[in-house]
């Protein structure tokens, strides 16, 4: 696909022997999954509606901290709802990215060490790796629940760092949400934007990604082995 985004500044990715993933809109298309269980939460406990952009905006932080400013007093009722709803339509709705496993299979032989960083927490983090497969190529998972802070602080992505041994240098976050922008940067690392995310690309833009991924394939072009 071509791309209307301006040049990447340049930057070396050669360098680089860990690569740190987002989930939601990156690895796996959970966007109308969201946008539907998010809906018919607000249906079922009889709260104003939200637009879709409304709920898109939100990608990338916390369900408790979603739920928490859209009610406080009734946010552990929409955590517990959104949740239930969530698993129970997650298989229906959930979809791979085509191109992603693939991509994911050359990167790990080629020898780069793979960890995910996601604001999701962990058992719907597990759930959606191994529903498509995914599960194999990382061998760190950092979901909301195993930080105290979270997207954009850096505390997730330097927390993969250590649990892998590496340095920032060494490493990049990819990732499709402003929120994974800067965590990454706030964490010392490269940044690369998704160009399949869910964000628009001006909002992407405006976080001066050091990098962008045109398609799941490219991935392969970006990062040709560790050094």
């Amino acid at each position: 696909m071509t791309s209307s985004l301006p040049e990447p500044r340049s930057v070396n990715l050669k360098q680089l022997k860990y690569l740190l993933f987002d989930v939601d809109g990156t690895l796996v298309d959970t966007i109308k999954l969201i946008l539907d269980t998010f809906h018919e939460t607000l249906r079922i406990l009889e709260m104003p509606p939200l637009s879709d952009e409304e709920i898109l905006s939100q990608i990338g932080r916390p369900l408790h901290l979603q739920m928490r400013d859209l009610d406080r007093i009734r946010a552990e009722e929409l955590i517990t709802t959104y949740s239930q709803l969530y698993r129970e339509n997650h298989d229906r709705l959930a979809k791979g990215i085509p191109g992603i496993k693939e991509a994911l299979t050359v990167l790990q032989e080629r020898g780069y060490r793979m960890a995910v960083v996601t604001s999701k927490r962990s058992r719907s983090t597990h759930h959606d790796l191994e529903f498509f497969e995914l599960d194999i190529f990382f061998e760190v998972i950092v979901a909301a629940d195993d930080t105290s802070n979270h997207k954009p602080h850096p505390e997730p992505v330097l927390t993969a760092l250590e649990l892998m041994g590496a340095s920032p240098d060494q490493a990049t976050y990819v990732g499709d949400s402003p929120y994974d922008l800067r965590s990454a940067h706030a964490a010392g690392v490269l940044a690369g934007a998704v160009e399949w995310s869910p964000f628009p690309r001006e909002t992407l833009q405006a976080e001066n990604p050091d990098y962008w991924v045109p398609s799941p394939q490219s991935l392969t072009d970006l990062f040709p082995g560790p050094p």
